[in-house]
């Protein structure tokens, strides 16, 4: 089979991370693939290294530019015209608009990977019907689209985007190996973190991420240091904040990093502070590090955090009731553990690499399959 995958991919990340992971997969599978993508050096790197056909597209942009993504419809075409597909994978809202449409001219089957909704909550409820609208024409020309969260199976069925069995479930996956075997040495001694309990955060500075909410609630903590580990729009602010309320002892912001499984070894506790989300990678990898995890209640983070048993979920956009969480965990070192060791079952049981991609070849099958005279 051949397989092209489509993915905006201006930023790594989450998204960028699951296509890499399905193309070595299809790969090892024995399938020809090829990507069209934004130039982001790790997704570009990685794809080359599998020997994957790379399409790069300059006009994938994260941010809504209307001339620029009318341009990312070209890059496209022509990709899908050397590369004959017999079936394209688009990822993330904005490439999955143009692949599906592309489609729908060439007459290709696709599948789209909801990575989350645009129209989810903590959006203006114009927004919202606005962006609905869209997937709900987009869904036409669409064979199969893959919700990562049962949360976003049920948002598309309630917004109407698409006929119940039009959707399916994938939740994503990591694999466990690396740690399993330890996942590194951890940094404390490194970050002159020896005797403090660590709080740890990954994730794009962005206002999805809502780290000003994070660091309101630290703000309040008597004890404990926060690491901020990612990069983004909001990187200013966030500098700014910890710099007016004097938290450089309590919050270090450690930019990108190549060594995050480094960083959750020498971590006691993970905390997500999202608007929005769908299934967070960053939280997969905390569970199979053994921490317990403070996250907002949204999007598919219910469906990992198990609250009271392998962490707590609290409502957005409440410092109070976030940092309540945080002390908690602070507090108490048995819990934590208890909490980190459900975390991992729960993961290996549920979130796995292995059955992500099973799960993803079964349903590229049904597909193609299912457009055979």
């Amino acid at each position: 089979m051949r397989i092209l995958y489509v993915i905006t991919a201006a930023e790594w990340g989450g998204a960028p991370l699951h296509v890499l992971q399905l193309m070595e997969y299809m790969v090892k599978q024995g399938h020809e693939v090829g990507l069209v993508a934004a130039p982001e050096p790790r997704l570009m790197t990685g794809a080359k290294a599998l020997g994957v056909k790379v399409f790069p597209n300059p006009h994938f942009v994260r941010p809504v530019r209307p001339w620029k993504d009318f341009r990312a419809l070209w890059p496209i075409f022509r990709a899908m015209r050397a590369f004959k597909p017999d079936l394209v994978h688009a990822h993330s809202t904005k490439a999955g608009y143009a692949a599906r449409l592309a489609c729908a001219v060439l007459r290709k089957p696709v599948i789209f990977t909801a990575h989350g909704w645009a129209f989810t909550e903590g959006r203006s409820l114009w927004k919202r019907k606005l962006l609905a609208g869209v997937e709900r024409l987009a869904a036409k020309v669409t064979a199969k689209i893959i919700c990562v969260s049962e949360h976003d199976r049920e948002l598309a069925v309630q917004w109407n985007v698409a006929k119940p069995g039009k959707l399916a479930v994938v939740h994503n996956g990591i694999d466990p190996r690396p740690f399993l075997e330890g996942g590194g040495a951890p940094l404390r001694e490194e970050l002159g973190l020896e005797g403090s309990v660590v709080l740890t955060f990954v994730g794009r500075l962005a206002p999805p991420k809502d780290p000003l909410t994070l660091l309101e609630a630290v703000k309040t903590l008597p004890k404990g240091v926060l690491l901020v580990v990612g990069d983004g729009e909001l990187k200013p602010p966030v500098e700014e904040y910890v710099r007016e309320h004097g938290l450089e002892e309590k919050v270090r912001l450690l930019g990108e990093r190549s060594d995050v499984l480094r960083i959750l070894a020498s971590s006691d506790v993970f905390v997500l502070s999202s608007r929005w989300e769908g299934l967070p990678y960053t939280i997969i990898e905390a569970m199979m590090a053994k921490l317990p995890v403070v996250s907002t209640r949204v999007g598919g983070v219910p469906e990992l955090v198990e609250d009271g048993v392998t962490g707590f979920l609290v409502p957005a956009e409440d410092p109070p009731a976030l940092a309540e969480a945080l002390q908690t965990l602070l507090d108490d070192p048995e819990l934590r553990r208890r909490m980190g060791e459900a975390g991992r079952e729960k993961a290996l049981r549920e979130f796995t690499l292995d059955r992500m991609l099973r799960e993803t070849g079964r349903t590229y099958e049904e597909v193609v399959e299912g457009r055979r005279p």
